[in-house]
């Protein structure tokens, strides 16, 4: 009795935002013949876009979850619960850092990006580090909390804003490298977001690097800055996987993908999400664009094995995001627009409950 032919395998290395869309659509995966792996440390996705919102309290812990094992084992795939160590593409194997060897016949990476912090300090990536950020904010002392954030970007000065928010008496201070908070935004949003940190034990530091030491951070003018609660938000870093895998890497370690987000050393790898370089280059750091990176994924991950033509992905130019205040209004960017208003947070608290529930 002959033995039935192998079927493909498209493995899902993270169930990061760019995979989601693909997730969401193992059955017709399987149903077309493939088989379908998810690898992951974990079982759930914390979408990015309301863990500020659970830091605050206006969503509940839990709410911005997304069960991504149920995701795939609902349409027939298979989760194995891990992280890959490394990249055997010349063999078309994914080594897990416990020693499982898991092949694959194509593969889209969505693994992430993590904050460096060390001597105590709290990364904001993972976002899931939040929730424990508000527990500890929450918890009875006996004195009042210091709370510093370095990096002043979109995340650092979302965090703060929220920070302020949940403060009893305490002092929060925000340090920043550039000369001017959310350096990449219009100077209409820079103003909004400086406005925000004004106030009663707020204080916002501009133009300086932190050197981060155990409970504190040492400005370069040589001044110390104490804190009981030191917050990382300086920037993210994609995970050494594939420089390991002496994959094609941009300057600082990301995937390199082409315009079909696809690796030059082997066309059955794909990525998305943060931990790629698209064309060599960085993205701006919002899910918004790992998220339009999914059906492209989806398309290429099936036309690679088929033989049929490879879909681009095109950025957008323009996108819309949303940070949340913490004191119930949002700041909307587009462009060169700046918005601020209740209005604005119930945008955003509408689209990201839409996101989370369509993956539900």
């Amino acid at each position: 009795m002959s033995e039935s032919p192998r079927r493909p395998t498209i493995a899902l290395a993270g169930g990061g935002h760019a995979n989601l869309y693909t997730l969401r659509r193992t059955g017709e995966l399987v149903g077309r013949g493939f088989d379908v792996v998810l690898i992951d440390p974990a079982e759930h996705l914390h979408y990015s876009g309301m863990e500020t919102g659970v830091l605050s309290g206006s969503h509940e812990p839990g709410e911005n979850r997304i069960d991504i094992r149920c995701l795939v084992e609902r349409g027939g795939g298979r989760f194995v619960r891990g992280r890959v160590a490394e990249v055997l593409y010349r063999e078309r194997a994914l080594v897990l850092e416990d020693g499982l060897i898991v092949p694959y016949d194509a593969v889209s990476f969505c693994v992430g990006s993590g904050t460096p912090a060390r001597d105590g300090a709290i990364p904001v990536k993972p976002i899931a580090n939040l929730e424990r950020v508000r527990e500890t904010l929450l918890a009875p002392v006996p004195d009042a909390p210091r709370v510093l954030v370095v990096g002043g970007g979109a995340a650092g000065c979302e965090v703060a804003a929220n920070v302020v928010g949940l403060l009893r008496g305490g002092k929060m201070t925000l340090v920043e490298a550039e000369p001017d908070l959310l350096p990449t935004s219009p100077r209409a949003a820079r103003r909004v977001m400086l406005e925000r940190l004004r106030g009663p034990g707020v204080e916002v530091v501009l133009g300086q690097n932190a050197n981060l030491q155990p409970g504190a951070a040492v400005l370069r003018d040589g001044t110390k800055i104490e804190a009981d609660l030191v917050l990382a938000a300086t920037g993210v870093s994609p995970p050494g996987l594939f420089r390991r895998s002496r994959l094609a890497t941009g300057d600082d370690g990301a995937l390199w993908v082409n315009r079909h987000l696809q690796s030059p050393n082997d066309a059955g790898i794909f990525g998305g999400g943060d931990a790629v370089a698209f064309r060599g280059a960085r993205l701006p750091q919002f899910g918004v664009f790992a998220v339009r990176q999914g059906p492209v994924l989806y398309h290429n991950l099936q036309a690679v094995l088929w033989d049929e033509p490879l879909r681009p992905y095109k950025p957008q130019n323009h996108y819309l995001y949303v940070l949340d205040l913490g004191d119930g209004t949002g700041l909307a960017i587009y462009g060169p627009l700046t918005w601020r208003g209740r209005l604005a947070l119930r945008i955003k608290h509408h689209i990201d409950k839409r996101f989370v529930k369509e993956f539900s």
